[in-house]
Formats: structure tokens, C-alpha cells, sequence
């Protein structure tokens, strides 16, 4: 089994963490490079690392954000595996509205097709893509299945280009989501889906170190 060192993809002169890891403007993805010195592998750090992944910030990182990185591409083109907090589903800009480039749970604008399936919504209140979304989920659930199923397939493609990017051995970490916005199936991913719940991490720490055990 090739042996690694976990670290988290950075731009340049990224600062150093106390573990040896580098601070990420990509909390939501852990990339692992080749080991020296005979570091090993513990229980302890995997939770550490998971723990790390899933501040809040990190659980609102969109796949946009990340296809949109040029230093994403370089340092996964060296890793030999890694673990992604799979985006949410909602941020990402669209065909029905636009997010921030950077901070995707931004909401930036509806657009025609959105003002047109949604007349009596007024959008210029919302900043947030959750917000929005859960308000035109209750609405009409009829028509935000449309909504749904645009988001679910501009996801899907995006995720595909992201994965192309990182390394073939790879972990994808599933956080919970409404009911009325799942993540799709990535048809065909070679990689483990680990379902966490960030209220109690304990079960999902485990499989988390048993799939970096795998890399």
C-alpha cells in the first residue's frame, strides 16, 4: 500500500499547521501526498483531520469554488489521493440564478427563467441560497422540482470535472441533507461515499481512517 501524508491543497506559501498540514482556502478538500520519515497514520489524526474539514465554512464550499481554483488543479496533479466534503447541491451558479464566484452559499441574483417559474416571489431579499431555496421549496413543491432538477444536473456535470482533477484513490465525505434537495449519485465514481453527521462525528471518524488506510 503506498503510504501518504495528509495535507490540504493550498496556494502559494500557504501557512503550516501544528500537525504538518497546510492552511487551505479549500477546507472542504484534503489532498495526500507521498510520506517521508516513517510519519504514520492514527485513529487520532483522522479525526483531527475530519474535524478540520467540517467547519462551517467548509460545509457550504460549492463545486464551483473549486473547478474555479488554477492551484486546486497543480497540487491535486501531484497527490496521491484525497477526500472532498461532497458540495452541497443548491451552490452552484445556474441556469435559474447566480451564486458568488468564492463563496458559493451566496446568492447573487435570480435570473428570467427563476422570476418566471416564481412570479409572486420577490428574490431581492435573499443572500443566501439555502434561504431562497427552502422558500421556493414551500411555495411549490411542484415547481421547485424543476428547480431541483436543473441544480441536480449542473451538479452532476461539474462533479464529473472535479473528479477528473483529483486523484483516482479518493474518499467523498456525505454530509446530511433536506429532504427536499438530496445530492444525486455520482453514476460510476471508483471512490468510498461516507455518510457524516456532523453532530456526531464518532461513526463517521472510523470509516473516514479506514478509507485514508485504503490510499
Amino acid at each position: 500500500m503506498q503510504q501518504c501524508l495528509m495535507y490540504q491543497a493550498v496556494a502559494a506559501r500557504p501557512p503550516q499547521l501544528d500537525d504538518g498540514a497546510s492552511a487551505s482556502p479549500h477546507r472542504a478538500v484534503l489532498l495526500l501526498g507521498i510520506r517521508g520519515g516513517g510519519r504514520r497514520r492514527s485513529p487520532l489524526l483522522a479525526r483531527r483531520v475530519l474535524d478540520r474539514m467540517l467547519v462551517p465554512a467548509a460545509q457550504v464550499e460549492g463545486v464551483d469554488f473549486h473547478l474555479g481554483d488554477p492551484a486546486l488543479r497543480a497540487a491535486a496533479a501531484s497527490a496521491c489521493g484525497y477526500a472532498l466534503v461532497l458540495p452541497p447541491l443548491g451552490n452552484l451558479t445556474n441556469r435559474f440564478y447566480a451564486v458568488h464566484p468564492r463563496r458559493n452559499d451566496r446568492f447573487i441574483a435570480a435570473r428570467a427563467p427563476l422570476r418566471a417559474l416564481f412570479p409572486e416571489v420577490d428574490f431581492t431579499h435573499f443572500a443566501f441560497t439555502g434561504h431562497v431555496l427552502g422558500t421556493l421549496a414551500a411555495t411549490c413543491p411542484e415547481r421547485f422540482i424543476e428547480v431541483r432538477r436543473a441544480l441536480a444536473t449542473a451538479w452532476l456535470h461539474r462533479m464529473e470535472a472535479l473528479l477528473q482533477i483529483l486523484p483516482e484513490r479518493g474518499a467523498l465525505i456525505e454530509l446530511p441533507a433536506p429532504g427536499w434537495l438530496p445530492r444525486p449519485v455520482l453514476p460510476g465514481a471508483p471512490v468510498r461515499r461516507i455518510a457524516v453527521d456532523p453532530d456526531d462525528r464518532g461513526p463517521g471518524a472510523g470509516a473516514f481512517d479506514e478509507a485514508l488506510a485504503r490510499m
